[in-house]
């Protein structure tokens, strides 16, 4: 028993002296921990202070920068910052970058365009001063040319006066004059009025004849229309024929004959060439002597063939003279709807004769017709809304014709009679095509000619001896 007290006393004691143990440890550790802690409010309160000091100088510093940038000490960041942006835009406009824009750049710049508009007003007093110097300069001749006007005008006045008197004088002289012209004027009215009634007199009975005239001649051309015989002579004969298409005529060098010369041939006993029936064509392939010719036949009729002594004749060449036509319409000589006008030109020029006038395709007349036209070829009338003024111009070549009595014929006629033979024409097939369009093919060698360039290319002319040639 007493050893279990003694052993509950032991733990008793160890527990006490652990217990005071930890006691004295945590008493320890508060005491150390309430020194730091002293210390360190200590410090904080000495670092309080020192912001608190340093807070105070920058709030000063900061009343300062406001009451210098011209704002309240006591003024707040609000409204520093908007009065700040709304000076950036009204005086700051002139920074590009928005970035750099403050109140020292601000007055930098303002400052540097002080400095400029100062040197552009001392620039512009120094230019107003010179000006001022011409000005005053300009003033001074000014004032001399003024007096130097007055002068003048003075000296002018004094001229005028003398001036008017002259002329008072000189009118006075011109009223008598024109008094003088307007009494002649008079008489010379009375006289004109005389020959004026003179005149129309003499002009109505001028009028009267010309109508007269023009009747007589309307009648003397109906007439003409009605005779018998047109007075055109053959001009000339066939000397000789060849049945190889060839034949001899009694026209030469001496009747200034040309090759290519075309002929319509009649018979002999027919004596109005213009009106006779004719029987075949020939044109002109040598000149052989003064009054002898060779010419091969374009043209004739088995029923009907050209002998020895019949006549030949040709609307446009004639021995010795000179025949002029005019040509008016649509000239196609061919059929084939294209106008052939040059051609045409190109075949009585080619067989002596002059074209006096004829009329294009744009509606206009070359040349005019005159009292020594012979003929007017009348071709196609034309039928096209875009052809009214070749209409236009085809009734008034007509009627001119007609005033003049210029004998008229037609385009077939006139090819006719003059014995050309058109080569190229058009023909159109299909359907409408017709037999006698389609000819066979002559095996003799005397083929028609070709037509090239609207000229037609005569074949080789059948040779013969030179002792075998008639005589004219």
């Amino acid at each position: 028993m007493p050893a279990r007290q003694d052993q509950t006393l032991q733990i008793f004691l160890i527990i006490f002296i652990f217990a005071f143990l930890v006691t004295a440890v945590v008493a320890y550790l508060g005491w150390r921990g309430y020194s730091e802690a002293d210390a360190r409010a200590v410090a904080l309160d000495t670092s309080l202070k020192t912001k608190t000091g340093e807070a105070e100088g920058a709030k000063t510093d900061l009343e300062d920068m406001r009451q210098l940038m011209g704002f309240e000490r006591n003024a707040t960041t609000a409204d520093v910052k908007k009065n700040g942006e709304a000076d950036m835009k009204t005086y700051g406009g002139g920074i590009a970058d928005e970035a750099s824009r403050t109140y020292r750049k601000v007055l930098e710049t303002v400052y540097a365009d002080l400095m400029a508009s100062s040197a552009r007003e001392a620039k512009q007093k120094a230019e107003f001063s010179e000006q001022a110097k011409t000005l005053l300069a300009v003033k001074t001749e000014a004032q001399k040319q003024m007096e130097k006007a007055d002068d003048a005008r003075k000296k002018a006045e004094e001229d005028a006066a003398s001036q008017r008197n002259t002329f008072a004088e000189f009118r006075r002289t011109l009223e008598k004059a024109q008094a003088d012209v307007q009494k002649s004027l008079d008489d010379q009215r009375t006289n004109y009025e005389a020959q004026i009634t003179k005149s129309t007199g003499r002009i109505k009975e001028l009028e009267d004849q010309i109508t007269k005239l023009a009747k007589a001649n309307r009648n003397l051309i109906e007439q003409r229309k009605d005779e018998p015989g047109s007075f055109e002579v053959a001009d000339g004969r066939i000397s000789w024929v060849n049945q190889n298409g060839t034949v001899w005529i009694n026209l030469g060098t001496a009747d200034s004959l040309r090759r290519q010369v075309s002929f319509s041939v009649f018979d002999a006993d027919q004596h109005d060439a213009a009106k006779a029936a004719k029987k075949g064509s020939i044109e002109v392939t040598r000149l052989l002597d003064d009054h002898m010719a060779e010419a091969r036949v374009t043209k004739d009729d088995p029923t009907n063939p050209i002998l020895t002594g019949d006549n030949i004749y040709s609307q446009v060449w004639h021995r010795g003279k000179k025949l002029h036509f005019a040509l008016t319409g649509v000239v196609d000589i061919d059929g084939d709807g294209q106008s052939d006008l040059e051609q045409a030109r190109q075949l009585i020029e080619l067989n002596g004769g002059i074209v006096d006038a004829y009329l294009k395709e744009d509606g206009k007349v070359e040349g005019e017709i005159t009292a020594n036209t012979r003929y007017l070829v009348l071709g196609d009338v034309p039928d096209s809304a875009v052809k009214s003024a070749m209409i236009e111009k085809f009734h008034e070549m007509s009627k001119t014709a007609s005033s003049l009595g210029v004998q008229t014929i037609t385009l077939p006629q006139f090819i006719d009679q003059m014995g050309f033979k058109p080569q190229d024409r058009t023909v159109h097939l299909g359907t409408g095509a017709k037999a006698h369009d389609f000819p066979p093919r002559p095996d003799n060698g005397n083929e028609p000619a070709v037509s090239v360039g609207g000229f037609r290319v005569r074949p080789a002319p059948a040779t013969r001896p030179a002792a075998a040639a008639p005589k004219p």
